[in-house]
Formats: C-alpha cells, structure tokens, sequence
C-alpha cells in the first residue's frame, strides 16, 4: 500500500511539472499577445487554495491533480474548446482570445508543446554538462539463450559496426534500430570478430518478460566510457535527443496504425505512473531525464491533429485560414466530439494493456 501511495506521488509530481511547463508557455504568450488570462489552474475540480496577482489571473491548485489548464478571457470551458464574447463587457472584448488576429491564437496554442520542447533541451543539456555522457561501446558481453543474436551465431565479445547498414556508435543505437524495425522484418548486422568484419540476418522477436522484440544480446557496464561535455555540445546533444525521441515516437505510431507491429508498447497513465516511480528510486538525475521525456511526450502529443488537443486547434486554424473563416460552431462541436472520443478510446485502450503487465510485476 506505502508502495502504491508513493508511485501515485510520483506520478503526480512529474505530471504537475509538466503541465506547469506546458500551460505555462500558453499563459506566457497570451498575455504577450494583450489576452487577459482569467484562471492558471493546476488540477481540476473544486479549488482548494489559491490567490490573484495584480492583473486579475486567478492561481489555484484544485483537488484533482491530473492535468490543468489556462482560462483566457471569453473562454467557457477549462479546455478553451469553446470561446464566446457574447456576455463579456464591451470595453474586455480586445482582451478576449477570440479577438486576436489569427497567427496570434496560433501563437498561444502552439506555445504550449513548443515550450514542453524548450524544457526539455533545457533539462538534457544541463544534465550532459554537469554530469558528462556515459558512451557504451557496441561490445556483446552475452547471447541470450533462445534469442535470434544465438540463432545467427553472435557471441560475447563481438563488436556491433552497424545495423541495416547505419553506423553503430553506441550499444543503445542497437536496441533503437530493432524497435524502429517493422515487426516480422529482418535486419542485418556488421560486426568484427578477432579482427575480421562480418555479417549475419536474423528476424528480432518477443521474449519472456519483455513487450517488444528483441535481439537478445546484452553488455556490461565495465565497458562505459565517460565524457565530458562541453556547453554547447551539451545542449546540441540534447537538442539531438529531444528530435530522436520525436521521429522514433512518430515512427512507432506509423507501424502500429499500419499493422506493422502490435500496440503492446503504448502505455497509458498507470504505465507512466509506474515509470514515474521508477525514476523517483533511481536519482536526480535519472528522474530529471525521465521529466525531460515526458515533457517531449506531451509536447509532441498535444502538436497531433487530434480535436480538443493543440493540434488539433492549430488544424482548425489552418482550416480558417483557407476559407477565410472558421467552420460552422456545429461543425466544430462535431469535431470537438470525435477528439474526446478518440481520446476517452486511448485512454481506455492503455488502461487495458497496463493493468495486465502491472498485476504481473506485483505479483511476480
């Protein structure tokens, strides 16, 4: 129970922190732009305390901690999906969100997931300058028993070259290149043995206690190099690592939305609460890394075109753009629906294949 209170703790912690970030990079930018912001709201539900600053925004924390939101003035819902002037004073109408030009209502939204990113390179890059980089060089220490690494003849002490003819310049660019290879697919290897260069192909595939396919090889820590890095090395490589994490997640995407592998790797509130927990146990720095790539999760998340999400309101802003005037209030109520279906339906569908994975690691 002391467990299961403390990875709900963290779950929240490293949520809150990133919707500050996130409602924080609309609030920034709106008030930029002249729009009055009524309420900055960590939670939702009942307020349980709060206070008001000298232009009228009201800060509160609510009872349940599972997200917030900004209200901008005309707002009229806490997920700004809808927005009236009608009963807003006549002399406020300038301050209302609606009354913005349109690349300003983009702006603001797209503030939001742009400033997830912004936090992120932020958070990496001082990671990797203070702390250096660990390099673990693409040496195998061991074959798995049963693995296709023990099919194709792989064995302790090969040194991986590359994969599907990209350079391997570290033991994790393996494991990437695996999971970015469509399921069911082979994938080809380099490697260098006693001073000879060869090759060999073998199909990656699940294993006990794992919910992606896998080569079955693994290394050892004895071979980690550590470098420092420089300033701006650090916050180049963490720009680099905020792209990678994008287009592997958008590559993943892909493959599940065209069946070319199963959606066992989604993983859902209880998934990231678990997650959240483990990152809390491991360090500082592991937990600030793992806030990092939340971070870049919801960033990129909320930039899909899905309604009631960022995206999706910059894709009806496009739309607008196009016609020369937004869709009918009908149309977009209709639109709007479909976003919370397909949101309620993911959420559903990773709850599903959380709770199997989590009742086995608790009961072993």
């Amino acid at each position: 129970m002391i467990m299961a209170c403390f990875y709900i703790f963290a779950f929240v912690f490293v949520l809150s922190f990133v919707v500050i970030v996130h409602e924080g990079g609309h609030f920034f930018v709106a008030r930029c732009c002249g729009v009055r912001v009524e309420e900055f709201s960590l939670g939702f539900g009942k307020e349980l305390f709060g206070w008001n600053d000298k232009k009228g925004t009201r800060w509160k924390i609510c009872l349940l901690p599972l997200g917030g939101y900004v209200k901008m003035l005309g707002d009229m819902d806490a997920a700004s999906a809808k927005s009236s002037t009608e009963h807003v004073p006549e002399e406020l109408k300038p301050y209302t969100f609606l009354a913005q030009k349109l690349w300003k209502r983009a702006l603001i939204i797209f503030a939001g997931p742009a400033t997830n990113y912004i936090f992120a390179v932020l958070v990496l890059g001082t990671v990797l300058f203070c702390s250096g980089k660990g390099v673990l060089p693409a040496i195998i220490s061991e074959v798995e028993e049963g693995s296709v690494a023990e099919e194709i003849g792989l064995l302790a002490g090969d040194k991986i070259l590359s994969v599907n003819g990209k350079t391997v310049e570290d033991f994790s660019d393996i494991q990437r290149a695996v999971r970015l290879t469509d399921f069911g697919k082979d994938i080809t290897l380099t490697f260098e043995r006693e001073g000879q260069v060869l090759s060999a192909t073998g199909r990656p595939k699940y294993m006990d206690g794992y919910d992606y396919p896998r080569l079955g090889v693994r290394t050892s820590h004895t071979y980690m190099e550590e470098q420092d890095v420089g300033f701006f090395e650090a916050y180049g490589l963490a720009v680099k690592q905020a792209y990678t994490m994008t287009a592997d997640t958008l590559n993943y995407i892909g493959q599940v939305l065209f069946h070319h592998r199963p959606p066992k790797e989604m993983r859902g509130p209880l998934g990231i609460a678990e997650a959240s927990g483990d990152a809390f146990l491991d360090g500082i720095v592991v937990l600030l890394v793992f806030i990092a790539n939340i971070s870049v999760a919801v960033g990129l998340m909320n930039l899909l075109p899905i309604p009631l999400l960022d995206g999706g309101h910059l894709a009806l802003y496009a739309i607008e753009a196009v016609r020369r005037k937004p869709l009918t209030e009908k149309v977009q109520n209709a639109v709007m629906w479909v976003g919370f279906s397909i949101l309620m339906g993911l959420v559903g569908y990773t709850f599903f294949l959380d709770i199997p994975r989590i009742v086995q690691r608790i009961i072993g």
